[in-house]
């Protein structure tokens, strides 16, 4: 789901258009963790702790007169690729490379206990669908509730989504 966000007027706050909640970001540097803390805002810092359950496939296909490769993400493209040959088996990596090892909150300094918020970037790993082909992707942004010392995420009580095909 992409998710909007416009400035309330006459208001620092960013608003989600679809969930209409105020939005908290994310700062993934030391430079832009401080630019925010002298604007006002108070940084919840986190530790970004991989997930080894997200993860994607890919298998390199090459064609073996002119040397072009072919990137395949999905099983069944292995098959249509008539005349090249399989230089690299589908292997799982990690898609998401942090830029640092911590990431912070970016807080408003009026934020109330109680609020419920739209954290547009998780620092969490949390997964938010499955492939029935064995790629997890990673829950991008969720609903959360300030408790006045952290966010209560509010992922999606029946799990992940599953998608087939």
């Amino acid at each position: 789901m992409i998710h909007k966000l416009f400035r309330k007027e006459q208001s620092s706050h960013l608003i989600d258009l679809t969930t209409g909640l105020r939005t908290i970001l994310t700062a993934r540097t030391k430079e832009a963790i401080n630019k925010a803390a002298s604007k006002g805002y108070m940084p919840l810092v986190k530790l970004v702790v991989p997930n080894p359950s997200i993860k994607s496939k890919f298998a390199v296909l090459q064609n073996p007169i002119t040397g072009e490769i072919e990137l395949i993400h999905d099983f069944r493209a292995e098959s249509s690729n008539k005349g090249l040959i399989t230089v690299i088996d589908f292997t799982d990596y990690n898609p998401h490379h942090n830029q640092s090892p911590y990431a912070a909150y970016l807080v408003p300094k009026n934020l109330k206990a109680g609020e419920d918020v739209w954290l547009d970037d998780l620092i969490e790993n949390i997964v938010g669908a499955q492939w029935n082909q064995g790629d997890c992707f990673r829950l991008p942004s969720c609903k959360a509730t300030w408790d006045g010392n952290d966010f209560i995420l509010q992922v999606p009580k029946d799990g992940p989504a599953i998608m087939v095909g």
